[in-house]
């Protein structure tokens, strides 16, 4: 009789946690029928997708872990989506994310705010948005995997050295890394609770505003976060059909944020990696191999562009300038902008200061970057600053919280926060400063049957020069 009462009393509390959750889904959704995410108005001329790069492989692993007849995959493609303003600029902006996440990221907010491209848009710039090769709508190489699964029997340490890890933040490292932490220290989300930067109990030091770095003020993070609205998915906060432990009950509403669902594994390490002689150290690892050969391919087919990488982004920004050095195609490149990136160094990349000259250069940290990156992302503007045939202005470093108050809390994260049309603002006033970019006379024309075959011509002399 006890347990047929525990169990009714189970059964009661599980419905009301689903009618609750059903009754307040609506204000995890911004539902784009009824609400705008977008500002302003969108005055598009184009808008599609298309892939550059790429390579033949032909492998026995195409469908699976047995040993098939020879079959070919495309590898290393990189997904692009456009959107052409009616009247834009005469540079395009390239934008590339960063690790765990995917071109989704900057076309709108996770709480239903308008993102990066159509602000961009707007602002009269054509945008070409990618996702990373070996990632997302890129793809990735599953043979990789099922060849490692075939020798998991017979051989487990080759096996084991063969099938790639995955990297990609776990939704708490994501908190620790950006948004708070876990206390007491040396706890985890079943035995500690989670507080946001800020809270009680938090364990940062002080900001000092003389030299910038991780440390914080007392204010929480520009993020839609709880109490904001839209911030969570209230079937996650109530662990509705979750599955293993559960957590500490203190942490559910900040396990649930909708931010989460924005991030995925990095296929990309099913690529493989190359040598570079020029870089330091030479062998490169497969993101920073075919994400720049698409860029170099994209910046190439445009005529040039204004390119930017986020976080783990921009290294890859970097490898493309080496890129269309080796192409003779330097002048291509119109600017840079990396906000929240590392991978700054230039021998890294094979680079030299020079190489930058007739490149204008932003690097823009937020609130909680870690002080090695950031002094790192100077040092790297310092020795570019420091080339004696310089053609454009210094190139620069930004570091928010001495812009103003209204940057308190800049995350990582910074395309998905509550500030980040203001953090765009920053980097759109400076790009107006320091990048030649035109406004042009309106681009809808459809194009004629001559424009697609010199378009065509373009695209074959290119691929000749390749092959030379």
């Amino acid at each position: 009789m006890r347990n047929h009462q525990f169990n009714k009393k189970t059964v009661s509390i599980l419905s009301a946690a689903i009618a609750a959750s059903f009754a307040t889904s609506a204000l995890a959704w911004v539902n784009p029928l009824e609400h705008r995410y977008v500002s302003g108005t969108l005055d598009v001329c184009d808008y599609g997708s298309f892939y550059v790069g790429g390579v033949p492989k032909i492998t026995n692993f195409a469908a699976g872990p047995v040993a098939g007849v020879p079959q070919q995959l495309t590898i290393g493609q990189m997904y692009v989506q456009f959107m052409v303003p009616k009247k834009r600029r005469t540079w395009p902006l390239i934008i590339m994310h960063g690790s765990g996440y995917t071109g989704a990221c900057v076309e709108s907010s996770a709480d239903g705010r308008e993102g990066w491209v159509p602000y961009a848009v707007r602002h009269n710039l054509a945008v070409f948005n990618v996702d990373q090769p070996g990632r997302a709508r890129s793809g990735f190489d599953r043979s990789v995997i099922h060849e490692g699964e075939s020798l998991i029997a017979t051989n487990p340490a080759a096996a084991a050295a063969m099938i790639p890890s995955f990297g990609g933040a776990a939704d708490e490292t994501t908190w620790t890394s950006w948004y708070g932490h876990i206390i007491p220290d040396g706890t985890n989300i079943v035995t500690g609770t989670m507080i946001r930067h800020g809270d009680p109990g938090d364990p940062d030091p002080p900001e000092d505003f003389s030299n910038p770095s991780q440390a914080h003020g007392n204010y929480p993070p520009a993020f839609p976060i709880p109490p904001l609205p839209n911030s969570i998915d209230p079937s996650i906060a109530a662990r509705i059909g979750a599955i293993g432990p559960a957590p500490n009950p203190a942490n559910n509403l900040y396990l649930a944020l909708e931010a989460y669902k924005w991030s995925v594994p990095n296929t990309e390490s099913t690529l493989p990696g190359s040598i570079c002689p020029a870089c330091s150290p030479t062998t490169l690892s497969g993101q920073v191999t075919w994400g720049p050969r698409a860029m170099a391919e994209l910046v190439e087919r445009l005529g040039g562009a204004i390119i930017s990488g986020h976080s783990q982004g921009g290294a890859p920004m970097f490898h493309t300038v080496r890129i269309l050095k080796e192409h003779g195609h330097l002048d291509l490149v119109k600017g840079i902008i990396l906000p929240e990136s590392g991978g700054t160094s230039l021998t890294g990349a094979g680079l030299v200061a020079s190489d930058f000259d007739t490149i204008p250069l932003l690097v823009v940290n937020g609130d909680y970057r870690a002080l090695a990156t950031r002094q790192a992302n100077r040092a790297a503007v310092a020795e570019i600053n420091a080339s004696p045939t310089r053609k454009v202005s210094p190139a620069e470093v930004i570091d928010t919280e001495n812009v103003g108050p209204q940057f308190n809390g800049q995350t990582h994260m910074n395309m998905l926060g509550t500030t980040n049309l203001l953090m765009f603002d920053l980097m759109l006033e400076w790009a107006n400063r320091n990048i030649s970019n035109p406004l042009g006379d309106t681009q809808c024309e459809a194009p004629t049957t001559e424009n697609i075959n010199a378009k065509l011509r373009e695209a074959i002399d290119l691929l000749r020069q390749r092959a030379r």
